[in-house]
């Protein structure tokens, strides 16, 4: 009888523990805001490095530097989505026709993956030259 009551207690404390733990998990998960904001920083990191390596692209590097972080804000507006999921999140870049899971959030944390690269940051720096030349004017392109 005595080792039927432990283990009904310990059958109890596990399900409080871990009812407690989806609680937790529930009203920790990151918001929009925070996973769109990990992901431009990473973004402004990988670009920067990218673009110190292609310093003689001076059409594409002159616009980094005039404007990177209005490009990675409007890019991040337009392409990066979060799907909530109650106890974590995941954070999605759209690109290219592909949705690539980028990162994941839960208990208060967002964590961007690696798969965050150079060889998107290239994708996205020829889309930026794309941008600039299209908007100069006709005599300059």
């Amino acid at each position: 009888m005595k080792n039927k009551k432990k283990r009904n207690r310990a059958g109890g404390i596990f399900l409080v523990i871990f009812v407690v733990s989806l609680l937790i998990a529930y009203f920790t998960n990151p918001k929009e805001e925070v996973h769109k904001e990990m992901l431009k920083t990473r973004l402004m990191e990988v670009l920067d490095e990218t673009m110190l390596e292609r310093q003689d692209d001076v059409i594409a590097y002159s616009a980094w530097k005039l404007a990177g972080r209005q490009m990675v804000e409007t890019f991040a507006d337009h392409y990066i989505s979060v799907d909530n999921y109650f106890l974590f999140s995941l954070t999605r870049l759209h690109w290219d026709g592909e949705s690539y899971i980028t990162g994941i959030g839960g208990f208060g944390e967002v964590y961007i993956t690696k798969r965050l690269n150079s060889e998107l940051a290239e994708k996205m720096i020829k889309n930026i030259e794309d941008l600039v030349i299209d908007s100069l004017p006709d005599f300059l392109k």
